[in-house]
């Protein structure tokens, strides 16, 4: 008789606590049925997803993306903007061009949660012929091609290296080599339009999208004031990349954009509205 009532009573207890687990299951299948895109969440805390985790944007390229963590830099910009969404990797190499990032790449890219990668070479692969970083045109296009296979598992976007002041290439010469400098330019405008130019055919070909600041850039009336020293971005150019980076991305891959919270302009508030889920509930949609 006892061991009948001790089965009973096992078998209650397996009942209820299976009543348990069906319910926390169907409140957690209401509460993600019932969440549109853009609403605000209010679900118990303790159902909550909490986890640190997230997806990833690199940003590949030579010392133009290198700095771009410096005041105003335009990945520090791309940062602000996927706060709290996904995690801004610098992959930047000052003075690599096309061939070595691509060597690099080959050895160990991980491409594990990337969500996006932001290509940004040829700069340095402009350099003209005889320099030791010069890279022909059509490798430099081969390159990125391969550069583009190797993250293709990601949404990518492209973009063209800046255009080449030549005062500004020749005062910084003088500034570094004082004597000893050659005067003779080792880029110029007109040679790095070229790679711009097949940076831009191949984004068209793949159809990627593509930022050409080396056009947009000199479609301003002030376009100098984008370059620090003739050749790297100033912090007005960074700022005037990030915008036509976040542009793109809004235009291009809305799956990944996000629009501020139209009363405080935060991108990484409860008001802020995205595809991308934050890694953890805001502030304000927990309730215990």
């Amino acid at each position: 008789m006892k061991i009948r009532q001790s089965r009973r009573l096992r078998v209650v207890w397996f009942l209820l606590v299976l009543v348990v687990v069906t319910l926390v299951y169907v409140v957690v299948g209401l509460c993600a049925a019932s969440r549109s895109f853009g609403e605000r969440e209010e679900v118990p805390y303790f159902l909550k997803s909490k986890s640190m985790e997230r997806g990833k944007v690199v940003l590949l390229g030579d010392s133009l993306t290198q700095l771009g963590f410096g005041d105003g830099g335009f990945a520090s910009e791309l940062s602000h903007y996927y706060q709290r969404r996904l995690d801004v990797l610098n992959r930047g190499y000052a003075g690599y061009n096309s061939r070595w990032l691509l060597d690099l790449m080959r050895e160990g890219y991980d491409n594990r949660e990337v969500r996006l990668a932001v290509i940004f070479l040829g700069a340095n692969d402009a350099a003209l012929p005889g320099e030791r970083q010069h890279v022909p045109v059509d490798e430099y296009k081969k390159n990125l091609r391969h550069i583009v296979k190797i993250v293709d598992k990601s949404k990518i976007i492209l973009i063209c290296p800046p255009p080449i002041d030549h005062s500004q290439r020749l005062a910084y010469q003088r500034e570094r080599y004082g004597d000893k400098a050659t005067g003779i330019l080792e880029r110029t405008l007109e040679n790095t339009g070229t790679y711009a130019e097949a940076c831009a055919a191949l984004a068209d070909e793949l159809n990627i999208p593509c930022v050409n600041i080396y056009d947009s850039m000199q479609a301003t009336s002030n376009w100098p004031t984008f370059l620090s020293d003739g050749l790297h971005l100033s912090k007005e150019g960074n700022q005037f990349l990030a915008k036509e980076l976040i542009k793109a991305i809004e235009t291009h891959l809305p799956e990944l954009a996000v629009a501020p919270c139209p009363k405080t302009q935060n991108f990484g508030s409860s008001g802020s509205t995205s595809r991308l889920l934050p890694d953890a509930p805001w502030h304000d949609t927990i309730h215990i």
